[in-house]
């Protein structure tokens, strides 16, 4: 009997199928009825999380067997952000979310094959996960089992909030027992996952993390506290010209004037500095004169000068003119630990992790040594670069080491560049982070300016 089965055909040459197929789109569809476009937009929608499915499950096996460290050297997540626009975020995202699903293939392959949304999927994979601790491997499976069988009337948010109801299927006469336990682990979990990161953004800050749930209750609390304080004094003056603001604003507003009266009570602790402190790549005087076009070094972002004048007012200013007799940027031998001088001088050179694609600020990254101290390195700019924890690690050369790895050096125009493993490339070729954008009038010199 003839096997009447679709003959399957390796994940590579699939993909390779679907890009040949989306470049012979026609682009043109002005003349397509409203339910067609409806019944398109669906249907991308599924093709895209069957993609993101299979995504998903290769990356999580690629990262099993350690191909991009076999291959290129690299940790997965670094390879990630090289080989396409990730930035360091969305790389350990990526590879957090692919580990997970990746942990149960029957979802992930369900995902992928359609009859799962992706959203789906990874709710189901959270909720596994938590059960994991408290049910056997049975009961895991029947876990999973009731689990998909919610999906057919449930969403994403719906089904990861599913763990009580499926407790009470799988082991009932246990369900208010692991329910408690459930809980104390959540609480336990979300305390050490509890994170806060900051991104610039084209004149803004934007900020995500992750809080208990019992802090962020009080947290938040405190916001709408002031908010509602802060609306209530808008409407009492009943200032017709005032711009009417969303909640969204007035919480906003709320956390800016919150973060003001701690500075202004002098709350911060000593080891933090209780002011502002700026760090300009501009002459003190031209700064002092002017407050015109310096920028943020932290950010790299120019900061316009009505911002800069009026933090000026009450700013603790680190004027960082390299090379002054204030300040010694070469140690030599001595010491072996970078300076405040130095460490100043870095900053103001690489302004983060210079690794490319990698953005970790200053004030949580590493001098290294690119020659080692143990190898008679010397503690100056000119043998160091600023490096984050992680690519610290992956750059430091080990004693009589001849492996394959990334290594670091200072290009002609004194900034660092790193060169890839063979693996990798076997050419070698040089790659560093895009210069930083300054406004038309924000010096970016590097090397010390004549003396006056």
């Amino acid at each position: 009997m003839a096997d009447d089965r679709v003959s399957l055909l390796p994940a590579g040459v699939v993909l390779g199928e679907v890009a040949r197929l989306l470049d012979r789109i026609e682009p043109d569809r002005s003349g397509l009825a409203p339910q067609a476009r409806l019944e398109w937009v669906a249907a991308a929608r599924r093709v895209a999380g069957r993609v993101e499915a299979l995504a998903c499950l290769l990356l999580a096996e690629a990262d099993a067997v350690g191909a991009s460290l076999t291959a290129r050297g690299t940790p997965m997540s670094s390879w990630l952000g090289l080989e396409h626009p990730l930035s360091k975020r969305e790389a350990a995202g990526a590879l957090i979310r692919a580990r997970e699903l990746g942990q149960h293939p029957v979802v992930a392959h369900a995902a992928a094959r359609g009859t799962l949304g992706i959203g789906q999927a990874r709710a189901i994979s959270q909720v596994l996960g938590q059960l994991a601790v408290h049910l056997g491997p049975e009961q895991c499976d029947r876990a999973e089992a009731v689990l998909l069988g919610l999906a057919a009337t449930m969403d994403a948010d719906r089904l990861g909030r599913a763990a009580g109801r499926v407790l009470e299927t799988v082991d009932p006469q246990r369900a208010n027992e692991l329910n408690e336990c459930r809980l104390q682990q959540q609480a336990e979990t979300a305390h050490r996952q509890r994170r806060l990161r900051f991104f610039g953004d084209a004149g803004s800050v934007r900020f995500d993390g992750s809080l208990p749930r019992v802090d962020a209750e009080a947290w938040m609390a405190l916001l709408d506290a002031h908010a509602e304080s802060q609306r209530r004094a808008v409407v009492e003056a009943r200032d017709p010209v005032a711009e009417p603001a969303t909640p969204e604003q007035r919480r906003a507003d709320a956390l800016i004037g919150m973060i003001g009266h701690h500075h202004l009570t002098k709350q911060a602790p000593t080891s933090g500095g209780d002011r502002p402190r700026i760090l300009v790549r501009l002459d003190y005087h031209r700064l002092v004169g002017q407050a015109a076009a310096a920028g943020l070094i932290s950010l790299d972002e120019p900061l316009s000068a009505g911002d800069l004048r009026r933090l000026c007012c009450d700013a603790g200013l680190v004027p960082a003119v390299l090379g002054t007799a204030s300040e010694v940027l070469d140690v030599g031998r001595e010491h072996r630990l970078v300076t405040p001088a130095i460490r100043t001088a870095l900053t103001l050179r690489d302004g983060g992790c210079a690794f490319p694609t990698c953005r970790t600020r200053p004030a949580v990254c590493e001098a290294h040594h690119i020659r080692p101290w143990w190898d008679g390195g010397p503690t100056a700019l000119t043998n160091l670069v600023m490096l984050c924890h992680h690519h610290h690690s992956l750059i430091e050369p080990a004693k009589h080491s001849t492996r394959d790895q990334w290594e670091v050096r200072l290009a002609a125009d004194g900034h660092p560049e790193f060169l890839p493993p063979a693996r990798q490339d076997p050419q070698r070729r040089p790659q560093r982070q895009p210069p930083p954008h300054n406004g038309p009038e924000q010096s970016t010199q590097t090397r010390p300016p004549p003396a006056a």
